[in-house]
């Protein structure tokens, strides 16, 4: 019971950011805070300073004494708003209640923790028996529900979820009074659970985080142990915690480790993990939207909205968290489509690089020829904020004199890197589809078109 297929909204789940929540049973799925570490969005990654702090804050309460501050901080039951989990057949787990005990019981069992803290909460996998990574993602959903509410209200706006007014959250940290508390919003409603949906980005969610007991206690816990010849290594987790509690160290070169090779953390939903089928059918799909929108200004929205949703589908979560019409500090320019580029594979990894920013520019103009005015419009766009990479989407083959255009924008550009207007089309999205569609990289298109401009420009 998917949420596109219960609310009849037509979308599958490689053109949206979210992960689009099944109704009836978890998802095993993980929010993985490693994801929020890594980020290159600077609000996911305070989000993780503010988990950690959560954390760090209890540790301190406890070397002060005062367990019942400390009771009462750390607190993490099931979201289950958000369904994941590792139980089949249903939607509500245990929770976890009981950290706060856990935490203390830990703490005391290691007097060197109190004095280093916690560098990810993961690590209460490898400190704590009794948790794992469903805890792991139970305490990263509690603290961060404040955030999904307002991601969820702003997906429910682009993609027509039905909202449902002031359903009850319960148990969602503020961080100006340091206090879990409850409140209403306007929120989809699940008919089956009758509870709050919840979306969660795809870039946060993993199968099994990025740091986890198996892989730890299987690479560097177990080469700590140098075990005799033949002498099976002790690998029970109640072994390798109390080891692992009297030697950080061992944690920390492990965490040092998974720390550098952060680029090859990917989210569950990446390149290649939906369906073929599904794949082949929506991309289909939208070569017919494609064909069957008019050039001209009426259609301008229907076509920038199409684009939208095949950019989606042919790069998310490579990039990721698309924004139309965004608008200036001031509201004098509006961008139509921003993405963030959160890629750290091959072309897009090297934009990001090359070209300092965190951001990808696409202007949708749904004309039969592109006009000298549109790439103007774009290079004065591009900058220090923007970054100096930006591409224009439209029906046609831009014209020489657009070419000509873009090159000259290219070379008046005092600075290094310089600005670089390139022009996609209809048939560069088509092309796009079609590699989507045999699972092969859609990102290399426009590599193609990046390299062909940069061997022609003199």
């Amino acid at each position: 019971m998917l949420l596109n297929k219960v609310f009849d909204l037509p979308f599958t789940q490689s053109e949206v950011d979210f992960v689009i929540p099944d109704l009836a049973v978890d998802l095993p799925l993980a929010i993985d805070p490693f994801l929020l570490f890594k980020s290159r969005d600077p609000e996911l990654r305070a989000l993780h300073d503010q988990l950690l702090s959560i954390f760090n804050e209890g540790i301190r309460l406890y070397r002060e004494g005062n367990r019942t501050r400390l009771y009462e901080l750390i607190i993490f039951p099931e979201v289950n708003e958000i369904g994941f989990g590792y139980s089949e057949g249903k939607i509500a787990g245990g929770g976890l209640d009981e950290l706060n005990t856990l935490l203390a019981d830990t703490l005391t069992a290691s007097p060197s923790l109190q004095e280093r803290g916690l560098r990810h909460i993961e690590e209460l996998q490898l400190l704590t028996i009794g948790v794992g990574p469903d805890r792991v993602s139970d305490i990263a959903a509690n603290a961060l529900k404040h955030f999904l509410v307002e991601y969820t209200q702003q997906r429910a706006a682009i993609w027509n979820i039905p909202i449902t007014p002031e359903l009850p959250i319960n148990h969602y940290f503020d961080f100006e009074t340091w206090n879990w508390i409850d409140g209403t919003f306007d929120l989809p409603l699940n008919p089956v659970s009758n509870l709050p949906i919840l979306l969660v980005p795809r870039r946060i969610v993993r199968l099994l985080p990025w740091i986890n007991f198996n892989d730890y206690a299987r690479s560097d816990f177990k080469f700590f142990l140098q075990p005799k010849p033949k002498q099976r290594p002790d690998l029970s987790k109640t072994n390798v915690i109390e080891i692992t509690r009297d030697h950080l160290n061992v944690l920390d070169k492990y965490i040092n480790r998974k720390e550098q090779d952060a680029e090859n953390a990917y989210p569950a939903l990446g390149p290649g993990a939906i369906v073929p089928a599904i794949e082949f059918e929506q991309g289909n799909s939208f070569i017919e939207r494609l064909q069957a929108v008019p050039p001209g200004h009426a259609a301008s929205g229907d076509y920038q909205r199409l684009v939208y949703e095949v950019l989606n589908y042919l790069f998310e979560p490579d990039l990721t968290d698309g924004k139309m019409e965004v608008k200036t500090y001031e509201g004098t320019e509006r961008r139509d489509i921003l993405y963030i580029n959160e890629c750290d594979r091959r072309f897009l990894k090297y934009v990001r690089e090359a070209y300092k920013t965190l951001f990808i520019l696409f202007e949708i103009k749904n004309v039969t020829a592109v006009e000298i005015d549109h790439v103007n419009q774009v290079a004065a766009y591009l900058g220090n904020r923007l970054g100096m990479l930006g591409f224009i989407v439209t029906r046609n083959a831009p014209g020489d004199n657009i070419i000509l255009k873009t090159y000259s924008v290219f070379n008046d550009t005092p600075d290094t890197p310089k600005k670089m207007v390139l022009v996609a089309t209809d048939e560069d999205l088509i092309h796009m589809i079609h590699l989507k569609q045999r699972g092969e990289e859609p990102m290399t298109r426009l590599r193609d078109i990046y390299v062909r401009f940069r061997q022609k420009v003199q």
